[in-house]
């Protein structure tokens, strides 16, 4: 029988530790798919298994970086979210997320996991502050991080190179104060 460990758990998905096994050819195929991202700054050169390897195992020795599975309900890995940059004295970090498997991820994933990641930055981290850049033509995140209750508190003027030309990038951010008057 396969274990199936939920870390954080929602009605959609749940996350869990990222595991060696998940840098397989999926994730690859999802991480070098240019064409579906072309927002995520990390899709910009191509990656090997090799690279991947040692991400995965940099950042699993890291105190300033988590990552997470994003995991349908059927335990299909469908994604990969994570808090990174954790500064601990001023409380902060950023958050990044992406759905890999389209095909297998239900309607409003990629929501979820924002707020499963904020129920992890302020509920289990104690950190005050949580943001993340977006660029002005990523609607579906610009929409999700709207509707998870993020602020948009500054631009990065043409802060993002994309499809031959520089868009604009949105920058959001929460403090735990907003997180729990969103939290009944």
């Amino acid at each position: 029988m396969k274990l199936k460990i939920k870390y954080l758990k929602g009605k959609l998905i749940y996350l869990r530790a990222l595991e060696k096994k998940d840098i397989n050819r999926n994730y690859l195929s999802w991480i070098n798919n240019i064409e579906e991202n072309y927002f995520i700054e990390s899709s910009r050169f191509p990656k090997s298994k090799k690279s991947l390897d040692e991400f995965y195992s940099k950042n699993l020795i890291s105190k300033n970086s988590v990552m997470f599975a994003i995991c349908s309900k059927n335990g299909k890995h469908i994604g990969n979210c994570s808090v990174s940059q954790i500064d601990w004295v001023n409380r902060k970090c950023v958050y990044g997320r992406m759905i890999g498997d389209k095909k297998n991820s239900p309607p409003g994933a990629g929501t979820e996991t924002l707020r499963l990641l904020q129920k992890y930055i302020f509920e289990i981290l104690n950190l005050n502050t949580m943001w993340t850049g977006v660029s002005v033509n990523n609607l579906k995140s610009i929409k999700s991080n709207i509707n998870c209750g993020m602020k948009k508190v500054g631009k990065f003027p043409q802060g993002l190179y994309v499809k031959n030309k520089y868009d604009d990038v949105i920058i959001f951010a929460m403090t735990k104060k907003e997180y729990k008057r969103l939290s009944p």
